[in-house]
């Protein structure tokens, strides 16, 4: 994905079964620049960083349960940013969007999109979890293309095109 494509949008759709309530779903750093999708105790936030300081959305579990997400089913979450805006919705519940600062738009990596986690977190920027995801994904779309898992490295304990029962 080339710098110009991360302008327009960096995520925009993957559907989640949790096992865990924390773990890194998605995340890209470079050096100054980043996006990351991320579980924390049952909250879903998703950050980027785009050269004028970080820019964040929340959503909140519902009902105080922080194992909302993890009850078996899928969840869809919707991560998009588009030019200094960030929203997030789960199954298309809405939080308000973050709001950057204006004329300052692109978030520039050329460095690997990692999904489900990231070989070493620590020291990465925006990171408020250490985890890596447990659970089932299915349906990555990036600017409105579905995404084949199977194409990319997989790394750890992990089965693709399989998700097992509860």
């Amino acid at each position: 994905m080339t710098a110009t494509e991360l302008d327009k949008k960096l995520l925009s759709s993957i559907d989640i079964k949790p096992r865990h309530n924390s773990g890194i779903i998605v995340a890209v750093h470079s050096s100054y620049d980043f996006m990351l999708l991320q579980m924390v105790e049952g909250k879903v936030m998703f950050s980027v960083e785009n050269g004028a300081g970080i820019i964040s959305v929340t959503f909140e579990p519902i009902n105080g349960n922080s194992y909302w997400l993890c009850d078996g089913f899928w969840h869809n979450i919707q991560a998009v940013k588009t030019k200094n805006v960030v929203t997030l919705s789960i199954d298309g519940h809405s939080s308000t969007p973050g709001i950057g600062q204006a004329g300052v738009s692109s978030t520039d990596t050329k460095d690997p999109l990692y999904v489900g986690g990231v070989p070493d977190p620590t020291g990465l920027r925006g990171m408020n979890t250490m985890q890596n995801f447990v659970g089932c994904m299915r349906y990555v779309e990036l600017n409105g293309v579905i995404q084949k898992l199977v194409d990319g490295r997989a790394f750890g304990n992990v089965t693709l095109n399989s998700c097992p029962t509860i």
